[in-house]
């Protein structure tokens, strides 16, 4: 439940905070609002999907690796330097012949990534941005400078909002 008074407040400031817009011209909040939380939806959708992704592809994968620890306790002298610039140039070896590798599975890499960018929280939110541009260009209530405005606001909001909701429940576990 604490997780999601945050983000609540988040929003709730967002929404009072362009009020004064509605005092001004209520066409301009229309535009405004549709905009900021079309924005919103589609900043969190897509962060919400990559994470999952993410989490999908990681598995039980151990982020924690202590190799750097144990080499410090073997060699604290760095009397093996040599050895490891060998291992540097081995690894930069292998990275050239990785990138290689991924230039040509580019087909296979889209694919792979085509789940998060298909995703079913990523393309409501798109639906939502598209039909409210029509409904506020159908009844003549378009202006474009606060829809915008709307726009670029709803993208760090949305992203704030989702880092609360998505991002730091994830780096707790």
């Amino acid at each position: 439940m604490t997780k999601i008074k945050k983000p609540f407040l988040i929003l709730t400031i967002a929404l009072l905070g362009s009020l004064p817009l509605l005092l001004h011209s209520a066409t301009i909040y229309a535009n405004f609002t549709v905009a900021m939380l079309t924005s919103m939806t589609i900043v969190m959708g897509s962060l919400y999907s990559y994470r999952n992704m993410i989490q999908s592809r990681v598995g039980d994968i151990d982020p924690e690796d202590n190799k750097d620890v144990i080499d410090m306790m073997d060699d604290p002298y760095d009397l093996y330097e040599e050895e490891r610039e060998q291992e540097i140039t081995d690894i930069k070896q292998m990275i050239k012949e990785e990138k290689a590798r991924q230039k040509s599975n580019i087909i296979q890499n889209t694919t792979k990534n085509a789940s998060a960018m298909v995703s079913v929280y990523r393309l409501i939110p798109y639906a939502f941005l598209v039909l409210g541009f029509i409904a506020l260009n159908n009844n003549h209530a378009l202006v474009v400078l606060p829809y915008l405005v709307g726009l670029a606001v709803g993208i760090p909001i949305g992203y704030m909002i989702a880092r609360d909701l998505f991002i730091s429940q994830s780096s707790e576990h």
